[in-house]
């Protein structure tokens, strides 16, 4: 007669099994995890929504916990490593059929563009992000300041989303469970603004961030609740999501993640001229900028470029073959969505 724990490691055996194979294969059509996904977002999300508190950062701090006390209580060797086969599979399960199997999704086509065509594009963004910035000051030396809190902003930012994700073509979720996280302070030290647990989907904000940055960051961990795993994907809609905010402070929280990354781009290709455009910026803007600038200079440390580069890795394990840098291909979607909008202007003046 088979024992329970047999029975047990069986089980879970076939699930790894299960999950692994898909995961290698790729296999999002055979088990329609777009349905899935939907299904388990909203019993998830109309649950952790209630909490006030983060429920994933508990997880963190609760399973490992578990796993000591368990381990440490079981006599036999045997049982040892069942409960730590149990504990180190459980997570890799339920990371993919959580979340994780966003990462077999299609990715976005990106464009090939030229030198000039990032010139003409940035130099749009430094326009766009000079006349908001007055525009909310009446001052051009003057920084934006968000004088919202966390919940006023999370109310305003969740209210654009029926517009933003009806141009992506997407299904909007009516619940978005966005918490504070409990381990900010390591977040900063790891070089993370924020973060979606993929285990209660709960979007979680670093609070140590400067406040200019809140918006476009929400909008960005909001995005992978909708299973958006790519990171220049989720940045892209992020940004779309700030744009179409009627809140002019949310705008340009957008506006100026948008410039930084076209200017990081143009650097690299042309330092000079990428300098020259931060001359063109406005006073208030540069304070900004500089705001972002110290908040990472008071986190640097040396264990984040190792935490950075195990992140490359993981990125590159899950489909997104440029790792951490990613991030930086939102660049390709903002040229693309930039002359698309030349391009409507053209014909409808025709």
């Amino acid at each position: 007669m088979i024992s329970k724990d047999y029975n047990c490691f069986f089980f879970i055996f076939f699930f790894l099994f299960i999950t692994s194979l898909i995961n290698k294969i790729g296999g999002l059509n055979i088990i329609n995890y777009d349905i899935l996904y939907s299904i388990w977002y909203n019993l998830t999300s109309s649950l952790t929504i209630l909490i006030p508190f983060s429920l994933g950062d508990s997880l963190y701090v609760i399973y490992p916990i578990s796993f000591i006390y368990f381990f440490r209580k079981t006599k036999l060797r045997r049982k040892k490593l069942l409960i730590s086969f149990y504990f180190l599979s459980f997570p890799y399960i339920m990371f993919y059929w959580s979340w994780g199997f966003n990462y077999e999704r299609k990715k976005s086509n990106s464009i090939e563009y030229t030198y000039n065509e990032l010139i003409e594009v940035t130099e749009y963004y430094v326009t766009k992000v000079n006349n908001s910035q007055f525009s909310i000051t009446k001052n051009k030396n003057k920084p934006v300041k968000v004088e919202d809190n966390f919940n006023e902003l999370r109310k305003k930012i969740v209210k654009s989303l029926a517009q933003t994700t009806k141009q992506f073509e997407i299904k909007n979720f009516t619940k978005h469970p966005i918490k504070i996280s409990q381990f900010s302070t390591l977040l900063s030290y790891m070089g993370f603004s924020g973060y979606i647990n993929p285990f209660t989907l709960e979007a979680h904000i670093n609070k140590n961030i400067p406040k200019i940055s809140y918006p476009f960051t929400i909008s960005h961990e909001i995005a992978h609740q909708y299973g958006i795993s790519f990171e220049n994907e989720a940045n892209f809609f992020g940004l779309k999501n700030t744009f179409n905010s009627n809140d002019k402070v949310i705008n340009y929280s957008g506006e100026l993640v948008a410039l930084q990354y076209l200017i990081y781009d143009l650097r690299l290709k042309d330092k000079n001229n990428g300098s020259k455009l931060i001359d063109k910026l406005n006073g208030g803007v540069i304070k900004n900028l500089q705001e972002k600038r110290s908040y990472s200079e008071k986190f640097k440390n040396p264990f984040e470029p190792y935490i950075k580069k195990i992140y490359d890795l993981f990125l590159k394990r899950n489909n997104q073959n440029k790792g951490i840098k990613s991030y930086n291909l939102v660049v390709n979607l903002l040229i693309q969505d930039y002359q698309s909008k030349i391009n409507r202007s053209v014909d409808d003046s025709s």
